[in-house]
């Protein structure tokens, strides 16, 4: 009797636990919380302030054809300040090529090619009471550079100008490298300084309200791939002079690393590593026959 009775309350068991655990979802199924670039203990959220909208109309002034504008509170004063941009088209061509900044009444100006008629609110440090106003321009053949203005204790000022597009490139479906991530960092790619056009990661660091600094690295990557045209001289290191390799014309190498001033570090077939010294951009050093990057390397880009 015992028996019979046990074994109905057995199957009732296992129905429950079957039809409740169905409903449990699977780690793979919970979804994780949205991220933001940098979220503090003060609730702070650093980068791009979407939720800042940004309207625009047409202006009919002098020198001006359109106005885009918005309110944010720049200097955590708990007041919202009024921010203004308008905009001046090249008469020749349809790009904006000038446009002036305004803070309640502090103003800037500002001349440039192929500028975004945009402007993005920015925390750049999510942990202290500022924002900023970051405006990119594509400039004259994808020279992306950006400029951010800093509104304190009554004055607008350029806090700094870096290479790199913020936020999404006109009509494009691009957006540009320039990143602001919220804790003071600003990454972006950066020009090189030497030899040929090539690019790099970059970063700058906010260390004071009126200080955003470039982040100097001992060396930047090249990694390209190159035939020589002449006979090159290289030296074992950047503190060593002695003579390293003498390439020759026809052999093939990849310059790795330059500190995009003077030194330049080359492999040959053999994997060895070696370095040149160059000035002026190009101008290659310590040769029976001095030149110029073009005349000793093919293979480098040379872009306008």
């Amino acid at each position: 009797m015992k028996r019979s009775l046990f074994t109905p309350f057995l199957m009732t068991l296992f129905l429950m636990c079957f039809f409740g655990c169905a409903n449990l979802e699977s780690p793979d199924e919970v979804e994780e919380p949205p991220q933001t670039p940098v979220e503090t203990d003060n609730g702070g959220k650093g980068g791009i302030l979407e939720e800042i909208v940004v309207e625009s109309r047409d202006l009919q002034m002098d020198g001006f054809d359109k106005e885009y504008y918005t309110e944010a509170d720049l200097n955590g004063d708990g007041i919202k300040d009024t921010i203004s941009l308008r905009t001046a088209i090249n008469p020749y061509y349809d790009e904006v090529i000038s446009y002036e900044l305004y803070v309640n009444e502090e103003a800037l100006s500002y001349e440039g090619e192929m500028i975004s008629p945009f402007f993005h609110v920015t925390d750049l440090l999510a942990t202290d009471n500022l924002l900023e106003i970051a405006v990119s321009e594509e400039g004259p053949s994808s020279d992306y550079a950006t400029v951010f203005y800093r509104y304190m204790n009554g004055k607008l000022t350029v806090l700094s100008k870096l290479e790199g597009f913020l936020g999404e490139i006109p009509n494009s479906d691009m957006s540009g490298k320039l990143i602001v991530h919220g804790d003071g960092r600003v990454s972006t790619l950066s020009r090189g300084q030497v030899m040929q056009t090539f690019f790099y990661e970059d970063e700058y660091l906010l260390v004071s309200p009126t200080d955003l600094k470039h982040v100097e690295k001992d060396l930047y990557p090249m990694e390209t791939k190159v035939t020589l045209l002449k006979k090159l001289k290289t030296m074992v290191s950047r503190s060593d002079f002695t003579e390293a390799y003498e390439f020759q014309p026809g052999e093939k190498a990849v310059l790795l690393e330059t500190d995009n001033r003077t030194w330049v570090s080359i492999r040959n077939e053999d994997g060895e590593i070696s370095w040149f010294r160059i000035k002026d951009f190009g101008m290659i050093l310590d040769q029976e026959e001095s030149g110029f990057s073009t005349d000793f390397f093919e293979g480098l880009n040379m872009a306008d």
